[in-house]
């Protein structure tokens, strides 16, 4: 049987409120995430320079201190972001994902869901907030607590969810890029001066509490000191 066809028949969206967890296991990771031309997701070449890219970009445009990756699946962005000095941590429903975290990263990799308040490091929020590819695997009812929380962990958010893969078995609340900033702009954040963030996918987008971004000498004095 085709391997889709076999998640299929699993991903309801009962079991995706219930427990979620049980959606992104191991047949997940070896079948849902090939798509785009890559490689089967995981610790290779591939991926790692993937999320090596973003990190670095991340580092150039936004230059954060902190950061938290919310559906950080096995944590690759973040220890990308972590190799440049960041202080990185990540959150993942799925404690398959987190168990295959980089054995330094153990730490800063948590099972957590994101309908739950995101833990703050030392109770301030992160410099930035990431979130790819994951509140389309929401149920609709959700979403709403989901971005509550996001937009509660940090002032500034890198966001891309799939406005049109439906095909997915998970993908259960698939939305266009104008919803997302919608609703994004009920809790006050809208996009920067420089939104998009077509090094992650063409429809990602990164939104602001009042759409500021950090200054250019702002910027480059963290990039100078760290």
């Amino acid at each position: 049987m085709n391997p889709k066809n076999t998640r299929r028949e699993k991903a309801t969206i009962d079991t995706a409120r219930e427990n979620p967890a049980d959606l992104y296991d191991k047949d997940y990771y070896a079948n849902g995430c090939t798509t785009g031309g890559y490689d089967q997701y995981g610790r290779h070449p591939t991926w790692l320079n993937f999320f090596g890219r973003i990190a670095r970009t991340i580092k150039r445009r936004y230059a954060p201190r902190t950061a938290v990756d919310v559906g950080c699946a096995y944590g690759l962005l973040v220890e990308s972001l972590c190799d440049l000095g960041i202080d990185a941590y990540g959150y993942d429903v799925s404690p398959y994902a987190i168990s295959n975290a980089r054995q330094d990263m153990v730490e800063r990799l948590k099972v957590h869901s994101i309908l739950e308040p995101i833990p703050l490091r030392n109770g301030q929020k992160y410099d930035l907030a990431i979130c790819i590819e994951v509140l389309e695997h929401i149920p609709p009812e959700q979403a709403d607590l989901a971005l509550d929380n996001l937009c509660n962990a940090s002032d500034m958010i890198l966001f891309s969810s799939s406005p049109d893969d439906f095909d997915e078995p998970t993908h259960f609340n698939v939305l266009p890029i104008a919803e997302w900033q919608r609703l994004f702009a009920l809790r006050g954040f809208s996009p920067i001066a420089d939104s998009k963030a077509s090094f992650v996918a063409p429809q990602a987008f990164v939104v602001s509490r009042g759409g500021k971004s950090l200054g250019w000498f702002e910027r480059t004095k963290r990039r100078l000191i760290g």
